[in-house]
């Protein structure tokens, strides 16, 4: 992060990004429960032909990536030694970019030890200026668009760099995430619709960490204005009520 990126990142967001950066490489320096890397038993299954990518506790969909084998396929955002290892070992051409070195170090670890090839790239998912046109077949992309505050920024350079015919598989955090805050109360307490959309964390308190909330117009709408055809939807409800994901598999259609 240390070189200007490209025109698509304003200078007052290079500050956002700068503290993004430190942000995940401290979580991960916590051994954060998202940031575990892929077992051996699932990077065999995904040799054997059985990749499986976990999406929370569903998977992705089998159809969504049955033919990755042979094909070109771009981690976005997605480094942390989870999807670029077990995309490699299905035979998947894995590229992996992101902002933590600590998440990239990961991979780079795993890609060493169980020898596979992945091209690690340290940048920000805003600026793919480093690929060409049409390089990808596939984009996964793990929720990390809550660090993003322009969307259409990604879905721009994700539809470039995407082949006609394209994937994107694209997973977030949906706004009921950011609308609510819980009131406690002599009854245990319940959640109470506060916030609208675009939400940015740090209008609402003054810690280093920064996250913004998108409405669904933004993503799915974003998605469509790009070109995009949305062909997947997929959902992941937890145990707390206003914690709702979603994926989506959209195609670069022209």
């Amino acid at each position: 992060m240390g070189k200007i990126l490209g025109q698509a990142i304003f200078g007052s967001e290079q500050a956002v990004f700068e503290q993004v950066e430190k942000n995940i490489d401290d979580l991960v320096a916590n051994s954060v429960d998202w940031s575990a890397c892929a077992s051996k038993e699932q990077l065999q299954a995904a040799r054997e032909g059985k990749l499986g990518l976990r999406f929370f506790d569903r998977d992705v969909p089998e159809e969504w990536l049955k033919d990755v084998k042979g094909k070109r396929v771009l981690c976005l955002a997605g480094a942390g030694g989870l999807q670029a290892p077990l995309l490699a070992c299905a035979g998947a051409e894995v590229t992996v970019i992101d902002i933590s070195d600590k998440m990239l170090d990961k991979d780079r670890e795993i890609a060493e030890r169980e020898n596979l090839r992945i091209e690690i790239v340290k940048g920000n998912m805003c600026d793919l200026s480093m690929f060409g046109d049409c390089s990808f077949d596939y984009i996964l992309n793990p929720p990390s668009l809550m660090y993003i505050p322009r969307l259409s920024v990604v879905f721009k350079e994700c539809y470039r760099v995407l082949a006609e015919g394209g994937a994107l598989l694209m997973m977030a955090p949906s706004p009921i995430n950011y609308v609510c805050d819980y009131v406690e109360d002599e009854d245990g307490g319940y959640y109470k619709a506060v916030h609208r959309m675009p939400f940015c964390s740090r209008e609402h308190d003054d810690s280093d960490w920064i996250e913004y909330g998108h409405s669904m117009e933004e993503y799915l709408g974003g998605l469509i204005a790009c070109g995009f055809v949305i062909n997947g939807y997929v959902e992941c409800q937890m145990e707390d009520i206003t914690e709702l994901h979603f994926m989506t598999r959209a195609i670069k259609s022209r």
